[in-house]
Protein backbone atom coordinates (compact mmCIF):
# COMPACT_ATOMS: atom_id res chain seq x y z
CA UNK A 1 0.00 0.00 0.00
CA UNK A 2 1.26 3.51 -0.67
CA UNK A 3 1.77 6.55 1.71
CA UNK A 4 -1.21 8.30 0.41
CA UNK A 5 -3.40 5.30 0.80
CA UNK A 6 -2.22 5.01 4.45
CA UNK A 7 -2.69 9.07 4.86
CA UNK A 8 -6.65 8.38 3.56
CA UNK A 9 -6.68 5.36 6.38
CA UNK A 10 -5.60 7.39 8.88
CA UNK A 11 -7.72 10.67 7.92
CA UNK A 12 -10.69 8.24 7.70
CA UNK A 13 -9.84 7.12 11.20
CA UNK A 14 -9.62 10.53 12.85
CA UNK A 15 -13.13 12.11 11.55
CA UNK A 16 -14.73 8.94 13.18
CA UNK A 17 -13.32 8.87 16.55
CA UNK A 18 -13.37 13.10 16.44
CA UNK A 19 -9.89 13.20 16.39
CA UNK A 20 -9.51 15.10 13.37
CA UNK A 21 -8.75 18.37 14.44
CA UNK A 22 -5.81 19.63 16.83
CA UNK A 23 -5.50 22.44 19.25
CA UNK A 24 -2.15 24.05 19.41
CA UNK A 25 -0.68 26.11 22.12
CA UNK A 26 2.33 27.54 22.64
CA UNK A 27 3.63 30.09 24.71
CA UNK A 28 7.16 31.07 23.68
CA UNK A 29 7.49 34.70 24.97
CA UNK A 30 6.80 34.01 28.22
CA UNK A 31 9.58 31.36 28.69
CA UNK A 32 11.92 33.65 26.87
CA UNK A 33 10.90 36.44 29.32
CA UNK A 34 11.68 34.53 32.25
CA UNK A 35 15.03 33.42 30.84
CA UNK A 36 16.01 37.12 29.86
CA UNK A 37 14.67 38.15 33.21
CA UNK A 38 16.31 35.33 35.26
CA UNK A 39 19.59 36.68 33.31
CA UNK A 40 19.09 40.35 34.41
CA UNK A 41 18.37 39.22 38.20
CA UNK A 42 21.61 37.05 38.43
CA UNK A 43 23.74 39.95 37.56
CA UNK A 44 24.48 41.47 41.39
CA UNK A 45 26.85 44.19 39.95
CA UNK A 46 24.25 46.53 37.89
CA UNK A 47 22.73 49.15 39.62
CA UNK A 48 18.76 49.41 39.72
CA UNK A 49 18.51 51.93 36.71
CA UNK A 50 20.96 49.38 34.44
CA UNK A 51 18.45 46.70 35.62
CA UNK A 52 15.28 48.78 34.74
CA UNK A 53 17.22 49.71 31.09
CA UNK A 54 17.45 46.38 30.66
CA UNK A 55 14.25 45.44 31.39
CA UNK A 56 12.77 47.13 28.91
CA UNK A 57 15.22 45.73 26.64
CA UNK A 58 14.08 42.53 27.06
CA UNK A 59 10.19 43.58 26.89
CA UNK A 60 10.50 45.21 23.31
CA UNK A 61 12.62 41.98 22.16
CA UNK A 62 9.77 40.24 23.56
CA UNK A 63 7.45 41.72 21.46
CA UNK A 64 9.30 40.82 18.25
CA UNK A 65 9.78 37.67 18.73
CA UNK A 66 6.15 36.91 19.94
CA UNK A 67 5.35 39.21 16.66
CA UNK A 68 7.41 36.39 14.61
CA UNK A 69 5.99 33.56 16.41
CA UNK A 70 2.35 34.79 16.25
CA UNK A 71 3.25 35.27 12.20
CA UNK A 72 4.54 31.53 11.97
CA UNK A 73 1.47 29.81 14.07
CA UNK A 74 -0.91 32.17 12.37
CA UNK A 75 -0.37 30.47 9.12
CA UNK A 76 -2.86 28.41 8.70
CA UNK A 77 -1.57 26.26 5.42
CA UNK A 78 1.87 26.22 7.53
CA UNK A 79 0.06 24.66 10.55
CA UNK A 80 -1.82 22.28 8.68
CA UNK A 81 0.46 20.94 6.91
CA UNK A 82 2.87 20.75 10.00
CA UNK A 83 0.55 19.18 11.95
CA UNK A 84 -0.51 16.53 9.46
CA UNK A 85 2.83 15.59 8.91
CA UNK A 86 3.42 14.88 12.99
CA UNK A 87 -0.16 13.32 13.15
CA UNK A 88 0.60 10.75 10.11
CA UNK A 89 3.93 9.96 11.90
CA UNK A 90 2.12 9.27 14.93
CA UNK A 91 -0.68 7.11 13.64
CA UNK A 92 1.64 5.43 11.12
CA UNK A 93 3.89 4.55 13.90
CA UNK A 94 1.05 3.13 16.29
CA UNK A 95 -1.11 1.37 12.95
CA UNK A 96 -0.68 -0.90 10.29
CA UNK A 97 -2.75 -0.71 7.61
CA UNK A 98 -4.77 -3.76 8.48
CA UNK A 99 -5.10 -2.43 11.87
CA UNK A 100 -6.54 1.02 10.79
CA UNK A 101 -9.31 -0.82 8.15
CA UNK A 102 -10.04 -3.04 11.45
CA UNK A 103 -10.70 0.40 13.24
CA UNK A 104 -12.62 2.10 10.59
CA UNK A 105 -14.68 -1.09 10.63
CA UNK A 106 -15.26 -1.09 14.13
CA UNK A 107 -16.28 2.43 14.42
CA UNK A 108 -18.32 2.68 11.51
CA UNK A 109 -21.03 0.49 13.64
CA UNK A 110 -23.04 1.51 16.38
CA UNK A 111 -21.15 0.43 19.19
CA UNK A 112 -17.76 1.82 17.26
CA UNK A 113 -20.03 5.35 17.06
CA UNK A 114 -20.77 4.90 21.06
CA UNK A 115 -17.13 4.68 21.79
CA UNK A 116 -16.16 7.60 19.77
CA UNK A 117 -18.18 9.77 21.43
CA UNK A 118 -17.49 8.24 25.13
CA UNK A 119 -14.28 8.03 25.02
CA UNK A 120 -13.33 11.51 24.93
CA UNK A 121 -14.90 12.24 28.15
CA UNK A 122 -14.63 9.56 30.04
CA UNK A 123 -10.95 11.24 31.66
CA UNK A 124 -13.12 13.51 33.49
CA UNK A 125 -15.62 11.40 34.39
CA UNK A 126 -13.18 9.40 36.40
CA UNK A 127 -11.57 12.40 37.41
CA UNK A 128 -14.69 13.67 39.05
CA UNK A 129 -15.98 10.04 40.19
CA UNK A 130 -12.99 9.24 42.07
CA UNK A 131 -13.05 12.65 43.84
CA UNK A 132 -16.41 12.59 44.74
CA UNK A 133 -15.73 8.78 46.41
CA UNK A 134 -12.49 9.92 47.66
CA UNK A 135 -13.77 12.90 49.66
CA UNK A 136 -16.96 10.89 50.79
CA UNK A 137 -14.45 8.68 52.52
CA UNK A 138 -11.95 11.30 53.39
CA UNK A 139 -14.58 13.06 55.32
CA UNK A 140 -15.27 9.77 57.19
CA UNK A 141 -12.11 9.35 58.07
CA UNK A 142 -11.41 13.32 58.96
CA UNK A 143 -14.53 14.52 60.42
CA UNK A 144 -14.57 12.95 63.93
CA UNK A 145 -11.01 13.93 64.31
CA UNK A 146 -11.74 17.52 63.30
CA UNK A 147 -14.26 17.55 66.03
CA UNK A 148 -11.83 15.99 68.74
CA UNK A 149 -9.43 19.00 67.58
CA UNK A 150 -12.49 21.38 68.04
CA UNK A 151 -12.96 20.18 71.04
CA UNK A 152 -9.71 20.60 72.41
CA UNK A 153 -9.44 23.99 70.91
CA UNK A 154 -12.12 25.08 72.33
CA UNK A 155 -10.89 23.63 75.60
CA UNK A 156 -7.51 25.68 75.19
CA UNK A 157 -8.90 28.75 74.28
CA UNK A 158 -11.10 29.00 77.57
CA UNK A 159 -8.18 27.84 80.01
CA UNK A 160 -6.24 30.52 77.97
CA UNK A 161 -8.73 33.20 78.75
CA UNK A 162 -9.21 31.66 82.80
CA UNK A 163 -5.65 32.83 82.92
CA UNK A 164 -5.26 36.43 82.23
CA UNK A 165 -2.12 37.71 82.95
CA UNK A 166 -2.08 41.33 84.47
CA UNK A 167 -1.58 44.11 83.16
CA UNK A 168 1.80 44.83 81.62
CA UNK A 169 3.17 41.29 82.61
CA UNK A 170 4.38 39.23 79.91
CA UNK A 171 4.93 35.64 79.76
CA UNK A 172 8.07 34.15 78.51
Amino acid sequence: MTVENKKSLISQFRKLTGADTVNLSVNVSTDIREDFNLLVAQEKDLTYAQKQELTKSINEANERIDKAAKSFLSDQKTMTKLAEEVIFQIYDKTFTENELRELIAFYQTPTGQKAAAFLPTLSKQVEKAFGDAAIAQLRAIVSPKIEAEQVQFQQKLKDLKNKKQPSGQINV
